[in-house]
């Protein structure tokens, strides 16, 4: 019996440690926190003001490509010297380091150069969102019944909005050093603080200023956790050092082709739903708007397996463990293919069920195109899985095929709308796939490793 307790409680304790953990409640917790806020945000805001929340956020999500591919291109810069790399190259991995100890040295080099980089960028991007997005706001703001509290919400929105550019290389610096944990549970916990703020501040009758502090403090409160959990792992220099001036230059070029593939990706996943938002009928457009945003949801939680494991494996490959990274790939893998099935097919049993019995007027798409969409899903995840795993060894051959698989497959889709409908727009996509992002991504996956498919499908097996 004490052999038993004592083995619950080992059990337990690794996983309070599992960054998996943190991850899974900051992922659900992130999207409960916009269901359970929405009766809310709809009873206590104008209809007026939430419109103009939503186009807040719409011009907040321009920020992305104000990163152009910068972050995804430096959190490997730090994990490869993390792992002990003497330096990083442009595109390509060094030989093995000799010891595998953190070049604490480059480490804080490259940290003040990202900071610099990072203040430019927000400083560029807000100019832009400042200015045009002033314009887009001041016709709506106009119109609501306190034009003058809600010239204060965008222009708070836009300071928050701008600190977060500007702070995002923490985050991509707690993970490239490999304390992911500390990285899921800081979303974990400036979720929680999100919602109830949100919460109190709108009963409160703070109006569109509530929503816009709320997620202003949420990033805050996640932007110092990170930076301890950095500062633990790289501490301060008892000296002063001076920022990398090559970073910018050495990053660009996988920078660049990073934010390619980001837009042919966006094309991808996202097309559908601009394309049915100007031919489909209501009703079957907001049943596909429901049903991608239900996928995305699963898919997220999905790639958490993965997700939490990418710092490690790309410190694995720079240290030349190559055996030890396949390993834990296919292993991660197999689990994240196994969770995202058993999740949809949970969704196909009982998702329009659920709906009903919540009284919700729209409904998941019909159960033939939802487990057809969902299956596209699973396979856009999988060979998503081997791009990623290319990308680990300092790498981007992907951008080309991408965008043209993107563009290829909003083509499709217009092209068999008319004669299919919504079947035809959910046949296009993994038609453009197979023809370009699928088997490229797998190959070059499979070519980054030092073994024969037939080795790789034994350590699977083992």
């Amino acid at each position: 019996m004490k052999g038993l307790q004592a083995s619950w409680r080992q059990g337990w304790q690794r996983i309070q440690r599992s960054a998996m953990l943190y991850g899974v409640l900051g992922t659900a917790l992130r999207a409960g926190a916009q269901f359970f806020l929405l009766p809310f945000v709809l009873v206590v805001l104008p209809p007026k003001e939430l419109g103009i929340w939503w186009l807040f956020l719409s011009l907040g999500t321009l920020v992305v490509l104000a990163d152009f591919g910068f972050g995804q291109a430096l959190t490997r810069v730090y994990s490869f010297l993390w792992a002990g790399a003497e330096d990083f190259d442009t595109e390509g991995l060094r030989a093995p380091p000799e010891k595998g100890e953190p070049n604490l040295k480059r480490l804080r080099q490259v940290h003040l150069a990202a900071a610099r980089l990072y203040l430019y960028l927000a400083v560029g991007a807000m100019t832009v969102i400042g200015l045009g997005g002033t314009l887009l706001v001041a016709s709506h703001i106009s119109l609501t019944a306190r034009p003058w509290w809600n010239w204060a919400s965008w222009f708070t929105f836009l300071v928050a909005t701008g600190y977060n550019l500007a702070t995002s290389y923490w985050g991509m610096a707690c993970q490239g050093v490999n304390r992911v944990r500390a990285y899921q549970a800081a979303m974990l916990w400036s979720s929680l603080v999100y919602f109830v703020l949100a919460a109190g501040l709108l009963l409160a009758g703070q109006g569109l200023m509530a929503l816009v502090v709320a997620s202003a403090v949420r990033a805050f409160l996640a932007r110092r956790l990170w930076r301890r959990a950095f500062l633990e792992a790289v501490p301060p220099p008892a000296e002063p050092v001076m920022p990398d001036p090559t970073l910018f230059p050495r990053l660009w070029p996988n920078a660049r082709r990073f934010g390619v593939t980001f837009i042919g990706s966006y094309l991808l996943t996202n097309g559908n739903i601009l394309i049915g938002s100007q031919i489909l009928p209501e009703a079957e457009f907001a049943s596909l708007g429901l049903s991608t945003q239900v996928g995305f949801f699963l898919v997220g939680l999905a790639n958490l397996w993965l997700n939490v494991k990418w710092p490690e494996i790309t410190i694995m490959r720079t240290q030349g463990r190559m055996e030890e990274l396949t390993r834990l790939f296919i292993r991660r893998l197999g689990l994240m293919l196994a969770t995202l099935v058993g999740l949809a097919a949970l969704v196909l049993v009982a998702g329009n069920a659920l709906l009903e019995f919540k009284g919700a007027q729209t409904r998941l798409l019909p159960a033939p195109m939802l487990a057809f969409y969902f299956a596209s899903l699973c396979f856009q995840t999988f060979y998503g899985a081997f791009g990623a795993l290319t990308c680990t060894a300092n790498v981007m051959p992907f951008n080309r095929v991408a965008l043209l698989t993107g563009v290829g497959a909003m083509t499709l889709s217009l092209c068999l709308a008319a004669p299919l409908g919504l079947w035809g727009m959910l046949l296009a996509v993994p038609l453009a796939e197979l023809a370009g992002n699928g088997w490229f991504y797998l190959r070059q996956g499979l070519r980054s490793l030092p073994f024969a498919p037939k080795d790789i499908l034994r350590m699977a097996l083992s």
